[in-house]
């Protein structure tokens, strides 16, 4: 059987549209939840056949969407981390529409990561802009701040881009700026806090931690932006980073505190790209998937929580840890997977980050070590204050379910075999950004040039 034959890519991206249709006609909750897990599963598997069939040197493409060593690595982990988004999600706030909007968002963040037409990934990133404000509208919060952002984010990219395309300087500071705004580069950021807090946990996850910007940096920007806007705009990522970890430190509330560590994460590998290096792109390419999973895991270990005990505070000692030790070890081991602890998924990226920053200058090592260390003060603080202190007594068991179980057994694989196989997959994405700088002025998203 020629398993390189089967249509990969095209299943990868109809799969989530197909389950999201489903999805709409059912009306029991628990059925659409079954049905869209099945959908996701599907997709995973498709996700991983494209992956690794692009190894084994077959480039697949369909109408404007390919595999090829960007998307190669990611389609796998973007599945996963809708897999996981609703995997974690309390049977009690799962509805269909819900689904819809997951799988929606897989389709989404897919198709961006695949498509090789500029404009192709402009109109999905504007598109994928409206299922968290969707989400928003049906749970009547308010999304006044998060439109205000994206009403700014989606003309930015739309005009950056159509003057870019032309060659004009103007176009890339805008394109910039908007990718910036995407990734809640300070003093650009206010909406992702909000969001977290506003909207469900799950949508806020699949429009956040699949970190589109660098995607679309890598295929917009690089390597035509001139030099001295990728400089200006390191240089923010970098001070964001610090000030998201100092936030998360300080933070009382855990979806807050959670907010600002994705802040400081994504400015990290933002920051990575803007340095427009072999050695700065490949530890961007490596700490996006690192980041991305990490996150996700310990996000699945927040809402369980939440499902069992409601909003979380951090300004007492909870005692979590005897009535969900499996729950207290998945927080540990992806928090600090996310700040590079050894044997982790983040150990290397995060050490390949710090050491190729030294070209750099001492201060960008430096300040880069001093985010790293806030942010993983702020993981420790949130789990010395969930997991210890009193002993709390319920009449009702709080034992983690089969489904969490299986969850918590994944992420656990996933953050340590990723950091096993750490040194094969810096390997292999230094060769991908050697090709990304390579490309000149001819870029693969420009079909006529």
């Amino acid at each position: 059987m020629n398993l390189s034959a089967w249509p990969w890519l095209e299943l990868t991206l109809l799969l989530p549209v197909i389950g999201a249709a489903v999805a709409a006609l059912i009306k029991t909750p628990n059925t659409a939840a079954r049905s869209s897990l099945g959908f996701l599963i599907g997709t995973l598997a498709c996700a991983t056949g494209a992956g690794i069939t692009f190894t084994e040197g077959t480039v697949r493409s369909w109408h404007g969407f390919a595999v090829d060593e960007v998307a190669a690595p990611m389609l796998p982990a973007f599945a996963l981390l809708h897999f996981l988004t609703l995997l974690g999600t309390a049977k009690s706030r799962v509805s269909p529409m819900v689904c819809v909007r997951l799988l929606l968002a897989a389709f989404v963040n897919l198709g961006v990561v695949t498509a090789q037409d500029g404009w192709g990934i402009v109109t999905l990133l504007a598109l994928g802009v409206w299922l968290p404000f969707w989400d928003l509208l049906s749970r009547g919060a308010a999304a006044r701040g998060f439109l205000l952002h994206m009403l700014l984010f989606v003309p930015l990219l739309i005009v950056g881009w159509r003057m870019a395309e032309n060659g004009q300087e103007l176009g890339y500071g805008l394109l910039l700026l908007a990718l910036l705004l995407r990734g809640g580069i300070a003093p650009l950021h206010g909406w992702l806090p909000t969001l977290f807090q506003s909207a469900k946990y799950g949508a806020a996850m699949v429009f956040v931690l699949p970190l589109l910007e660098v995607l679309a940096a890598l295929r917009l920007l690089l390597p035509a932006t001139p030099a001295w806007m990728l400089d200006a705009a390191s240089v923010a990522c970098l001070i964001t980073a610090v000030y998201g970890g100092g936030m998360a430190v300080v933070q009382e509330e855990t979806r807050k505190f959670y907010a600002h560590l994705c802040v400081s994460q994504t400015s990290l590998v933002l920051f990575a790209v803007m340095l427009h290096t072999s050695n700065g792109l490949t530890a961007a390419l490596c700490l996006w998937i690192s980041s991305m999973l990490a996150l996700a895991g310990l996000a699945f270990s927040i809402r369980a929580l939440e499902a069992r005990f409601g909003a979380l505070s951090l300004r007492e000692h909870h005692g979590y840890y005897e009535q969900v030790p499996g729950l207290a070890v998945c927080f540990l081991i992806t928090g600090l997977a996310s700040v590079g602890f050894p044997g982790t998924i983040g150990f290397v990226p995060m050490e390949l980050l710090i050491s190729g920053s030294v070209e750099q200058g001492l201060w960008v090592s430096g300040t880069l070590a001093v985010a790293a260390m806030l942010n993983g003060i702020a993981i420790m603080r949130a789990y010395f204050a969930l997991f210890t202190g009193k002993r709390p007594t319920t009449s009702v068991s709080l034992q983690v379910t089969p489904v969490e179980r299986v969850g918590i057994l994944i992420i656990a694989v996933v953050v340590f075999l990723g950091g096993w196989f750490s040194p094969g997959v810096v390997s292999s994405r230094h060769g991908t950004a050697d090709k990304l700088l390579d490309r000149g002025s001819s870029r693969t998203v420009h079909p006529g040039r």
